[in-house]
């Protein structure tokens, strides 16, 4: 009897056991923020970026579709991004709940993916392949390390779904013009100080050996040089999360949504 009981026992304590182990899903979700639609966990955002985003928010909530839309940018996963957003979006409860015109963006940095989580009424409007769409456009400014930009792209291409307005392709277009700048600049400028050293080896070999006489073109190969690393590491992303005036209105759960990645 009791030995029996000991079996029971374990019986009951071990599925326990299990489930204490397993680590809970809220967890690993954060806290919707209370006073913006925007949470940074990496500080990449400028303040900029997530002024603008709060300001369209509460724009588009004196509109007949009230379109809200949540921005959660962190580090790495600790599992698949769609299982995430999802959570996420539940937990937020992004959209107003007369509407339901939720849109929640998820970026995981260190696994360099993104998705658009759609709430069901949102996903008539932007579909699946909409929302695709958008993050493969937007795959040229995560490459550049332009995350402020690329951020605010996904946002304004959701917002030209539901609005009919065209301001995404408008920062594109001066994104495209601005890294058409920075590569003739990073092709002329390898070009310039090759020339340079060649003329200093030139004229260097003709002087006969005398010293101090070149230091004007040696100053001018290492601005040059200097010039051209600062250019290669130029990044585009500056300030940390964390300014008010968003809210939220709890809307209702996710209902579709695409994944991509850069």
């Amino acid at each position: 009897m009791k030995k029996g009981v000991k079996w029971l026992v374990g019986l009951l304590v071990i599925p326990l056991m299990l489930v204490l182990m397993i680590p809970s899903v809220d967890a690993r979700v954060p806290d919707r923020p209370q006073e913006s639609t925007v949470l940074d966990e990496t500080n990449l955002l400028s303040q900029e970026t997530i002024r603008a985003i709060d300001s369209e928010n509460r724009a588009w909530k004196s509109t007949s579709e009230q379109l809200q839309v949540g921005v959660y940018m962190t580090g790495g996963l600790s599992g698949d991004i769609e299982s995430l957003a999802n959570d996420v979006f539940r937990k937020w409860q992004v959209g107003f709940a007369g509407t339901n015109n939720g849109v929640l963006v998820v970026i995981a940095l260190d696994d360099r993916k993104f998705r658009i989580e759609t709430s069901d009424n949102a996903a008539t409007v932007l579909t699946d392949v909409a929302a695709r769409r958008i993050l493969e456009d937007a795959r040229d400014f995560f490459r550049k390390g332009d995350y402020n930009g690329g951020v605010r792209y996904i946002v304004d291409a959701i917002g030209d779904a539901f609005y009919g307005t065209d301001r995404a392709q408008a920062r594109m277009e001066e994104f495209e013009e601005s890294r058409g700048e920075d590569d003739l600049a990073s092709l002329l400028i390898p070009i310039i100080i090759v020339g340079i050293a060649m003329f200093s080896l030139l004229k260097g070999g003709g002087r006969g050996g005398r010293g101090g006489r070149g230091g004007g073109g040696d100053a001018l190969l290492w601005l040059l040089l200097n010039a051209s690393s600062r250019s290669s590491n130029r990044s585009h992303s500056s300030g940390s999360s964390g300014f008010g005036g968003g809210g939220w209105s709890g809307g209702g759960g996710g209902g579709g949504g695409a994944s991509s990645g850069w």
